[in-house]
């Protein structure tokens, strides 16, 4: 039969949801309606999701976000493609491929960080342009969650062994708070002070930056897949810093992810020591046995390092414009992108 291609709406809701059961398959009805409903129908910018029909049936799915960045200083819109499925009989036929191009029609440029084997062998053949990597930082402070992330990640029906050891049993102990030599250093939540602006980050190349609205909506993620933790640093009363992070709990104990640092454009490398080591005592504090953490610029991986957080690898990054103008020559960017922060285990 003829392959149509259609976007998500009300009339292909139903066969569309039918087909995550194939992309998620070990959630309860329950919990999947939940996260389907937050994750596709209440985003604060829907980037659109396209569909792949035969006939009635719904066989492949591409999805993404739109999301504000800065570019040399200028807000731009750009889109962010991240749910790319196909039903395994459907993908001799380069269904996934047309879906991208769908994707690759619209106006705003796209950034891509990580992906699968053949998602990142397809990239250059768009003509995507690679840029910078963006570095995979791990904080380890309990042997039990660490074990059980990475039997999560070889074999994930072995990371129940990882109940077996003691939860109590450390790696190292959390991070030493530095603080800013000179001032008053206060730290906010992000929720309780919601008219605390966020700093303006540096704005060469491309910037990732948390919106009011992006808040809100990562605040009102199912509480099985996250908890958030927003932090603003205040010095001398003047916003110079703030984290955005959460704590995911999973079968083997609670991990955490920083999401976001955004940092005030200019400030010292002992604010971006001061704000990682903050979120990261805080995270430990409320049970955390691991920490993740992107980064890109060099202050914030020096941060990272003196923090006590070890590189783990480097995540490919890509960017493809239709009107072919020039890539960013340099990235600011973590987890705040598309569903890279959502912890889908």
């Amino acid at each position: 039969m003829t392959i149509r291609f259609r976007q998500l709406d009300e009339a292909t809701r139903l066969p569309f949801e039918q087909l995550l059961t194939h992309v998620w398959p070990h959630r309860s009805a329950d919990f999947q309606a939940a996260v389907v409903r937050w994750r596709y129908y209440t985003r604060p910018a829907n980037g659109g999701t396209w569909l792949a029909f035969d006939g009635d049936r719904c066989v492949a799915l591409i999805d993404s976000f739109l999301r504000a960045y800065l570019l040399d200083g200028r807000r731009l819109l750009v889109r962010e493609t991240c749910e790319w499925f196909c039903l395994p009989e459907y993908r001799p036929r380069g269904i996934g491929t047309l879906l991208m191009r769908k994707m690759m029609a619209g106006a705003e440029p796209i950034f891509g960080i990580s992906g699968t084997a053949a998602s990142l062998a397809m990239f250059p053949r768009l003509r995507w342009r690679a840029l910078e990597p963006v570095q995979k930082w791990l904080l380890a402070v309990k042997a039990r969650t660490l074990l059980g992330s990475l039997l999560r990640a070889k074999w994930p029906p072995g990371e129940a062994v990882a109940k077996f050891i003691p939860n109590a049993i450390p790696i190292r102990p959390r991070p030493r708070l530095v603080m800013p030599s000179r001032g008053i250093a206060e730290v906010r939540d992000m929720y309780e002070a919601a008219a605390v602006p966020l700093p303006s980050p540096r704005p060469e190349g491309l910037v990732q930056i948390l919106d009011q609205a992006d808040r809100d909506w990562l605040a009102k993620m199912p509480s099985r897949l996250a908890r958030p933790i927003g932090l603003v640093f205040l010095l001398n009363g003047e916003s110079v810093g703030a984290s955005f992070s959460q704590l995911e709990p999973a079968a083997s104990g609670i991990e955490g992810r920083i999401v976001h640092l955004q940092i005030a454009c200019g400030a010292a490398q002992e604010i971006f020591n001061w704000v990682v080591t903050e979120t990261a005592r805080r995270l430990v504090d409320a049970g955390a046995g691991i920490i993740r953490c992107w980064a890109s610029v060099p202050e914030k991986i020096a941060a990272l390092r003196q923090a006590g957080f070890m590189m783990i690898r480097l995540e490919p990054t890509y960017w493809w414009s239709r009107d072919r103008s020039p890539a960013p020559a340099r990235i600011d960017a973590g987890y705040l992108r598309a569903d890279d922060a959502i912890p889908f285990h």
